[in-house]
């Protein structure tokens, strides 16, 4: 019996006095199981805490993740005239007033070589070569990573022999607000043939297909042309692909049937019992005829 949502159907919205009662019901028991879940973490972090503070513990952990770089380059954004109602940038006036002395140009053909170079793990490359001292990893869940901790840890991944025909399939460009970063969207391909390594594990390749969805990932370049910040993993559209809306190494465990077991490894977004407290709440209001959001009568209802 699997409890999860049935994403393959949508019932119809049934209205009336016994599905109210039954979604008020039901949200009487989310909420009390989010009591209980409130207390337990709040006992377990404080108890962390602690343990950390007695111990000088939990660097660089979710409790205590270290400090991101802030932004280091911008431009006042420039509108040409409305037009149809909506008002677009000065994408060219905007490049002219741009402080960062590497042209969009060049910054599209370093990130295609920091790509080509995976990222400084390929043989024979260095690493320097690509990335700053002061190099950060974020992705989501995971970071920031320093240098030589991606490297350790992306190197041991071994993606190319884990996925033979990994293909990005990524667009690119530069933001016009922050002059030295490219925006990459990807809608990344592949097939596990190869052994992927991951946790002192070997992963054997079966022919499991990896269909990841659009995932927006960005490099930060400083003035030297090397990457001091890397972002991965946002996914933008958690219905493609079949990863349920992760990416990175997270969404290829999880296509190849063998996700991680913690609730930020299944899938993109695992919705609190608070949360579904409230939405039942909500939908015991839609049941009696009222949109629980403007207050009004719901269509049908109406008097």
């Amino acid at each position: 019996f699997d409890v999860r949502a049935d994403t393959t159907r949508t019932p119809a919205m049934k209205t009336g006095l016994v599905p109210a009662i039954g979604n008020l019901l039901a949200c009487a028991a989310l909420v009390a199981g989010d009591v209980v879940v409130t207390i337990a973490t709040w006992a377990s972090q404080t108890f962390a805490d602690a343990v950390d503070w007695l111990c000088g513990s939990g660097c660089k952990t979710r409790r205590h993740p270290g400090k991101w770089h802030g932004q280091r380059y911008s431009v006042e954004p420039v509108y040409r005239a409305e037009k149809d109602g909506y008002v677009d940038l000065d994408i060219g006036a905007m490049r002219k007033k741009s402080p960062f002395p590497i042209k969009p140009e060049e910054l599209i053909a370093k990130t295609k070589k920091v790509l080509g170079s995976e990222f400084g793990t390929a043989k024979g490359v260095d690493a320097s070569e690509f990335l700053a001292e002061d190099f950060q990893f974020v992705a989501p869940i995971v970071g920031p990573l320093d240098r030589e901790e991606f490297l350790r840890a992306f190197g041991s991944f071994k993606l190319k022999e884990a996925i033979p025909d990994l293909m990005n399939n990524s667009y690119m460009y530069v933001d016009p607000l922050e002059p030295n970063r490219v925006w990459m969207i990807s809608r990344a391909t592949g097939t596990h043939t190869g052994p992927l390594n991951f946790g002192g594990m070997s992963i054997k390749g079966e022919g499991a297909h990896v269909r990841m969805p659009p995932i927006a990932e960005s490099m930060l370049f400083d003035a030297s042309g090397r990457v001091y910040t890397l972002t991965v993993g946002y996914c933008v559209d958690k219905r493609i692909g079949d990863t349920e809306g992760l990416g990175g190494v997270l969404g290829i465990l999880k296509a190849i049937g063998r996700p991680l077991p913690f609730p930020e490894a299944q899938r993109l977004y695992n919705p609190s019992l608070r949360f579904q407290g409230f939405e039942r709440f909500s939908k015991a209001i839609e049941c009696m005829g009222v949109d629980p959001i403007t207050r009004q009568p719901l269509n049908g209802h109406a008097k």
